[in-house]
C-alpha cells in the first residue's frame, strides 16, 4: 500500500510556516498580502519542480493539475495557505501541503488514476482582512461575482481589486476544460472531540452552518461626570442589555452556538459616555431550520416591536425603536457531504489501520462552499487541546502523517 513520506511532509510544513512567522510565535499570512503572496508562491515553485501545471484564476485561486489526460472527472483536493492575524501553522495550510504530497507519492509511484488530480488552494478563506470569508471558493461556484470580490475592502478603504494589481496576484486561467466532480479537505479539527475520545481520524459527515450580523446601538455622547444616570441616553448600557437577551437564544435552540465576539465603542474614552456601540453576532447550528429560527429571533429582537419586548428600559406602548440598525455579514448553510467520499474516507482510514468517528464540523471551510457544486468530503485530525487560531495551535506528527496517508488512501479509492 502507498504511503506518504512523513519526513518531506513534516519538513515542508516546517518550511511553509516560515513564510510569515512572527517574532514570538505563530504565523500571519493575511490573504492578498505580500506574504500570503510568498506563500503561495512557494506551492507554486514546488508544484512546478513537480512538473504539475498550474493555473491561476482571476481572484488568485490556485489549481496544479496533474493527470489532465485521464478520461475521468476530475478529483480535486486542497485547502488554503492564508491565515487569521496571529495563527498556528497548521490552519489550512495542512490540506494543501498534504494535497502536494499525494502528488508527490503517485508520481514517484508511476501510479496513474483513472481521473486527473487537482491541487487547490484557495484565496481568502479566513476573512479576516476582507469579508467575505471563503472568497475564493465562494466565486469558484459561482455564488460570488468578480466585481464584488474585487470591490471589497478592509479597514484601511483598500480593495482586494487594488492589492490583487499591486502584487500581480491573479491570472486568467480557469478549470472549466476539467469535469471535475468531487472534493475532499484534510484539516484539523480546531475542537477537542478527536483528543478526548483518542481518535486518530474525523470522519466528516457535514458542516453546521453559519451566521454573521452586525449590530449598531446608537446614543448620545455626554460627560461622565456632570451627566446623571437618569438623563443618559447610554448607547453601551443599550447594547449590553440586547447582548444580554440574544446569549439567552441557546437556552431556546438547543445546539446552537452564539458568540459575540467584537464589540467596538465610540467614542472609547474613560469618561465619555458612548453614543455608539458596534457588536458582531455569530450564530451557528448543524440545522437550517434552526439555524433560521434563531436568525428571526435575532431579527425580531433587534426591531421595534422585539427590542419593546425583550428590552427592560422599554415600556409597552413606547416609541419605534430607531436607535438600533443590523446587518448580514455572511451566511452559509449546514451542508450534508457526500455519501460515497464519507464512505471513501472511512475505508481510507482503515486501510491506514487508524481509528476513526463520524462527526460534524462545526467550523466553516472551503468544502462547505465547494458542497454546491462538487460531491464532497473533509477529513479532521486531532488538535491538542482543540486550539486553533492561535500560535499554540499543534497536532502531533503522527496524527498530521496519518491524515495525510488517509487522504492518499481515499483519493485511490475514489479514482478507482
Amino acid at each position: 500500500m502507498s504511503r506518504i513520506s512523513a519526513s518531506r511532509l513534516l519538513s515542508n510544513l516546517d518550511e511553509l510556516a516560515t513564510i510569515g512567522s512572527l517574532e514570538h510565535a505563530g504565523v500571519q499570512r493575511l490573504a492578498f498580502s505580500d506574504l500570503d503572496l510568498e506563500g503561495r508562491s512557494w506551492v507554486v515553485n514546488r508544484l512546478k519542480k513537480l512538473g504539475v501545471e498550474t493555473r491561476i484564476d482571476a481572484i488568485g485561486n490556485l489549481f496544479g493539475v496533474w493527470n489532465a489526460e485521464a478520461d475521468g472527472p476530475g478529483l480535486m483536493i486542497g485547502s488554503h495557505t492564508d491565515t487569521v492575524g496571529r495563527a498556528g501553522r497548521y490552519d489550512g495550510s495542512l490540506g494543501v501541503l498534504a494535497a502536494l504530497e499525494v502528488l508527490e507519492t503517485l508520481i514517484e509511484s508511476g501510479e496513474r488514476p483513472a481521473r486527473p488530480i487537482i491541487l487547490a488552494s484557495f484565496v481568502n478563506e479566513e476573512g479576516v482582512r476582507f469579508m467575505p470569508d471563503m472568497m475564493g471558493s465562494l466565486y469558484h461556484v459561482g455564488s460570488l461575482s468578480l466585481s464584488d470580490a474585487r470591490s471589497a475592502a478592509d479597514a484601511d478603504g483598500i480593495t482586494v481589486g487594488e492589492e490583487c494589481d499591486r502584487l500581480a496576484y491573479t491570472g486568467s486561467a480557469t478549470i472549466d476544460d476539467l469535469s471535475v466532480d468531487t472534493f475532499l479537505e484534510l484539516h484539523i479539527e480546531q475542537g477537542p472531540l478527536l483528543e478526548r475520545e483518542g481518535i486518530d481520524i474525523g470522519v466528516v459527515t457535514g458542516v453546521q452552518g453559519l451566521s454573521w450580523w452586525e449590530v449598531t446601538v446608537k446614543g448620545s455622547s455626554n460627560h461622565a461626570g456632570t451627566t446623571p444616570m437618569n438623563l443618559r441616553d447610554d448607547a453601551g448600557l443599550k447594547a449590553s442589555k440586547l447582548m444580554t437577551a440574544l446569549r439567552t437564544l441557546p437556552n431556546r435552540i438547543p445546539d446552537l452556538r452564539l458568540t459575540i465576539g467584537s464589540v467596538r465603542y465610540h467614542p472609547n474614552l474613560v469618561n465619555v459616555i458612548p453614543d455608539t456601540v458596534t457588536f458582531t453576532v455569530d450564530m451557528r447550528h448543524p440545522s437550517e431550520e434552526k439555524l433560521i429560527h434563531a436568525e428571526n429571533y435575532l431579527s425580531d429582537l433587534l426591531s421595534d416591536t422585539g427590542a419593546q419586548r425583550d428590552d427592560p428600559s422599554r415600556t409597552p406602548g413606547s416609541e419605534a425603536r430607531s436607535d438600533v440598525s443590523f446587518k448580514s455579514l455572511a451566511r452559509v448553510s449546514p451542508c450534508d457531504f457526500a455519501s460515497e467520499v464519507v464512505k471513501a474516507v472511512e475505508q481510507a482510514a482503515d486501510d491506514a489501520g487508524l481509528t476513526r468517528m463520524r462527526m460534524i464540523s462545526g467550523a466553516g471551510h472551503d468544502a462547505q462552499i465547494l458542497h454546491r457544486r462538487y460531491r464532497s468530503g473533509m477529513i479532521f485530525i486531532p488538535s491538542r487541546g482543540g486550539i486553533s487560531h492561535n500560535p499554540e495551535e499543534y497536532s502531533e506528527p503522527r496524527h498530521l502523517v496519518g491524515g495525510a496517508n488517509v487522504l492518499l488512501q481515499a483519493v485511490l479509492r475514489l479514482s478507482s
